[in-house]
């Protein structure tokens, strides 16, 4: 467990992050706070998946820093490192449950590689999991055998399988219908409420950043850089930046108006 602080939980120090030659993040920096939702957001190809994976340890950054709990993700190596990653908790776009599994086994699998727990034990926590995203009764299906939102929460459940102070999600509400959406968007909701959950988040779906968001980070695909931080409500409303406003009001470009004129 990382230490708690009153400072902030993650620090984003000047990262640049480049694929060969090609840079697609220059100078990026921002903090994050225990029990805030952060969403990152912006136009398509803006960079925002490459942030994450960086941000959990996938890839190596040009330059910068990532801090987890005060310690440097990018520097930390051996049992310092794997200290940092059981702090966290990932899901991806498309869930990516283990298919050949239960529930409940894929759950299982963070606790069968990191605790020294008996059998019944992990059992036990990994129900317990399932009960927080409200899946306590499908521990023996396998993932073809749920919807689409509930193999979701079932990934979240997973991720929260080592009790991580903080879930990185990848578009969590991609390919759901308003109302699974909507769902999901209350369970994490409900998990910083009652668990003081910090959840950094990577999406697009504007209602579900208008509900869950206390900060969007917003990204430019441009400069690289980030271009507006805040409130989803304030870049909406006061934002000095044309598409900022345009992105949160779900509002055509006047380019895109005159092509299609």
């Amino acid at each position: 467990m990382l230490p708690q602080e009153d400072g902030p939980l993650i620090q984003v120090q000047s990262l640049t992050a480049a694929y060969h030659d090609k840079v697609a993040l220059d100078d990026v920096s921002f903090d994050i706070y225990r029990g805030e939702v952060c969403i990152i957001a912006g136009r398509s190809g803006s960079g925002k998946s490459t942030l994450l994976k960086h941000m959990i340890g996938l890839y190596e950054p040009r330059g910068g820093r990532i801090l987890i709990g005060g310690k440097d993700l990018v520097t930390a190596q051996g049992q310092e490192r794997k200290e940092i990653l059981k702090s966290i908790g990932v899901t991806y776009q498309m869930g990516a449950l283990f298919g050949n599994m239960t529930l409940l086994e894929n759950v299982r699998l963070a606790l069968e590689e990191y605790a020294d727990l008996p059998a019944d034990a992990m059992d036990l926590i990994a129900r317990m999991k399932l009960k927080l995203v409200g899946l306590e009764t499908f521990s023996d299906y396998m993932p073809s055998e749920i919807s689409g939102g509930m193999q979701k929460r079932a990934a979240i459940a997973r991720a929260m399988a080592l009790d991580p102070q903080i879930l990185f999600l990848d578009e969590p509400s991609a390919g759901l219908d308003p109302i699974t959406s909507a769902e999901l968007d209350q369970l994490i909701l409900n998990l910083t409420r009652n668990l003081r959950i910090t959840f950094v988040v990577v999406s697009h779906e504007l209602s579900s950043i208008f509900t869950i968001a206390d900060r969007v980070i917003v990204l430019d695909g441009e400069t690289k850089k980030i271009v507006a931080a805040g409130r989803p409500q304030d870049l909406r409303d006061t934002s000095p930046i044309s598409w900022v406003k345009q992105f949160f009001k779900r509002e055509v470009s006047t380019q895109a108006k005159e092509a299609s004129a």
